[in-house]
């Protein structure tokens, strides 16, 4: 630890108990008044707050360094795999020099092209993200949109490619989203969310022939979320119902004049594919807990003595499957580590597309993996696929596979590379059940002693976190001596739909359980010690760590929750949050109600207690993780902790959910680098 003493002086906090109830849950809740934004007094405590933690975060002998490094280190995770449509390459990225995105068409996925979109340009007080692009199957317009500071209410544009003319110039609705084009590139479906949330029509339709006449899709849609998707038949549209657990319930034939008809409702099971020929391949998990791929018969989707088994059930995770050509590609995790298989158009296994390593494929660099909302893989010209590939010591680099000859070219070098250790590690949660995760240290690391150890992870909403590169943050902390461990916590999609299960609802409660597992098993290990522990997450991870914070303060040092929900209960005041967390439960629900009551952070928050050190990280502007949550959290336990450890409440201006352009991410990742170099005694 530093000899540095920073004082904290915290802004006084009002009492004012009111009454509160959710099901059959009642309590006194003395902070409510700072869910309220509009209020003055709220703002000019979260300023307060705000300019003491920042005071602090630059003052730590730590920040300055790091903030140095993770400029130097640069961008690492931006890679993201190019869109091909039309014969034409379109490549998002941001550029040297520059804080924003641009979008860029050329004859190449590597080589430079001609620029469409430069956010850079269009700023106008306040910083810009890139929201969907998606280029027609002509590749002749695209649909363009943005959001301002974080806010997730975008802007929407339909382009010309070659003219840049505006074809369309926004649609009636506050959040559309999960847009796919007709094959004819005539027109286009979206989900328009906020009509969704007021219980209207949610799917609408665009034709550029008169794209004022926005209409509402034929089809009943009995879930707030729904992704239209275009098959690789380019005749196809399906419609997945539930981003975390989908459902093929329609499907529309846009050739024939049937409009959506019934495809896979009414089927148990999860199911997302791709259509090859006259059958659509299908991962599910009817009948096989990680996953099955099936062949099913367009002409008799509900007849199950029809299907095809091509992959039976085994211990490996099937994740994704894409059709181009005549081949399909099928992506499964093996001990959560990624493989590409080819599947012949007989539906036979023609074997493996060798991998660089041990690591993960993914459509961005990331380690994130949603292959339930966000392809992993991307087509390119027929017979071949782009993905973006790394391993916990090389970042993120594209690469094209052809699924013929089972070959791939690495397109793109990766912008950095770590010599680490890289520790496959399990242990036992508290009820048996076996969680797998990995250390990652600097290779010259002695890890038979205690060292400064950060655990992260998500367990939620059945995304994956993967043994893929880390980003630009976490190699700064294992150069300088740290180590991270990144956790498979349950309620992520790592080792399929049970694993998803057991980590939701009533059963909340185990993602935390395991996160104790791992920081007891580290302990045990000697890689670490409770002093020298620390544990982070963003959004459901942020929810995470805010949990095992106030569960276990004999266990963390520190914990940085990041855009986090922390009144898991009172999310019901805001539409986005209830929608985005449904597996949280339902406050209403008197029995969902006890359960989250039992482990929402807040309310979980005791008296006289010595809590670990806290950075409350939120964005000003997220809709989906309102900062009035980080306020009551910081709020509650700087009125309970009886230690000397601090309690900060970051709230950055202009963000959302997540950091906004370079400048923003380098300020955030030194705050938090800096701060968990201080409380668990990195020496760098």
């Amino acid at each position: 630890m530093t000899d540095i003493t920073i004082p904290l002086a915290y802004p006084a906090t009002e009492l004012r108990p009111e009454a509160v109830e959710f099901g059959k849950v009642r309590y006194d809740d003395a902070f409510r008044w700072l869910e309220e934004d509009a209020d003055a007094a709220v703002g000019a405590w979260q300023h307060a707050q705000d300019e003491l933690a920042q005071t602090y975060l630059a003052g730590l002998p730590a920040f300055e360094s790091f903030a140095e490094r993770i400029a130097a280190i640069g961008e690492t995770d931006d890679v993201t795999v190019p869109t091909f449509a039309g014969g034409r390459w379109f490549k998002r990225y941001v550029p040297d020099g520059q804080d924003l995105a641009v979008v860029e068409v050329g004859d190449s996925p590597t080589e430079p092209g001609r620029r469409l979109i430069d956010l850079n340009a269009m700023r106008a007080g306040e910083p810009l993200s890139l929201g969907s692009f998606l280029p027609a199957p002509d590749g002749r317009k695209a649909i363009f949109s943005w959001t301002a500071g974080g806010r997730e209410e975008p802007d929407l544009h339909v382009i010309d490619i070659d003219s840049g003319e505006v074809l369309v110039d926004g649609v009636p609705h506050r959040k559309p989203q999960n847009f796919a084009w007709l094959p004819d590139s005539s027109g286009f479906i979206y989900l328009a969310l906020d009509a969704a949330l007021a219980g209207e029509p949610s799917l609408y339709r665009v034709t550029l022939a008169d794209p004022a006449a926005v209409t509402a899709e034929d089809v009943t849609v009995d879930h707030p979320v729904a992704r239209p998707i275009l098959s690789a038949d380019r005749r196809h549209i399906v419609l997945a119902l539930d981003h975390l657990a989908p459902r093929l319930d329609y499907i529309l034939d846009t050739q024939g004049d049937a409009g959506w008809q019934p495809f896979l409702k009414g089927i148990p099971g999860i199911f997302r594919g791709d259509i090859l020929g006259d059958h659509f391949l299908a991962i599910t998990d009817d009948g096989a807990p990680r996953g099955r791929l099936v062949s099913i018969p367009l002409a008799t989707p509900t007849r199950r003595e029809t299907w095809r088994e091509i992959v039976p059930a085994s211990d490996n995770v099937l994740a994704f499957v894409m059709v181009t050509g005549d081949r399909a590609v099928l992506l499964d995790w093996v001990g959560t580590y990624s493989r590409l298989r080819v599947i012949g158009s007989d539906g036979t296994i023609e074997g493996e597309i060798a991998l660089p390593g041990r690591g993960m494929v993914n459509s961005f660099g990331a380690n994130m993996v949603l292959p339930t909302m966000i392809d992993p893989i991307a087509r390119a010209a027929e017979g071949e696929i782009l993905f973006v590939y790394s391993a916990f010591d090389q970042s993120a680099a594209l690469y094209r596979a052809n699924l013929a000859a089972r070959t791939i070219e690495q397109l793109s070098e990766p912008k950095y590379r770590l010599a680490v250790q890289a520790l496959d590690l399990e242990c036992r949660s508290a009820d048996g059940a076996r969680v797998l995760y990995h250390a990652v240290a600097r290779a010259d690391l002695d890890l038979s002693k205690p060292q400064p150890t950060v655990i992260t992870g998500y367990g939620g909403f059945n995304v994956s976190v993967a043994p893929g590169w880390l980003g630009t943050q976490w190699a700064a902390w294992i150069e300088a001596g740290g180590v991270v461990a990144l956790a498979h916590l349950r309620g992520g999609g790592e080792h399929g739909t049970p694993w998803f299960e057991q980590g939701r609802m009533k059963l909340k409660q185990n993602s935390f359980n395991d996160v104790h597992a791992v920081a007891e098993d580290l302990i045990a290990r000697g890689v670490t010690a409770s002093d020298r522990l620390g544990v982070t997450g963003g959004s459901n991870g942020g929810v995470m760590a805010s949990a095992v914070a106030v569960q276990r303060p004999d266990l963390y040092r520190a914990s940085i929750p990041v855009v986090p929900i922390t009144d898991v209960l009172a999310r019901v005041r805001d539409p986005v949050t209830m929608v985005s967390s449904l597996d949280y439960g339902d406050p209403a629900d008197p029995l969902m109600a006890d359960v989250i009551y039992s482990w929402s952070p807040y309310q979980n928050v005791r008296d006289d207690i010595a809590y670990p050190a806290l950075l409350i990280d939120c964005g000003a502007n997220d809709p989906r993780c309102p900062p009035w949550h980080g306020r009551k959290f910081a709020a509650r336990v700087q009125q309970a902790s009886t230690g000397d450890l601090p309690i900060l409440l970051r709230v950055r201006a202009d963000a959302g959910h997540g950091a906004v352009g370079k400048a923003q991410k380098i300020r955030m990742s030194a705050d938090n680098l800096a701060f968990f170099a201080e409380q668990l005694g990195l020496k760098s």
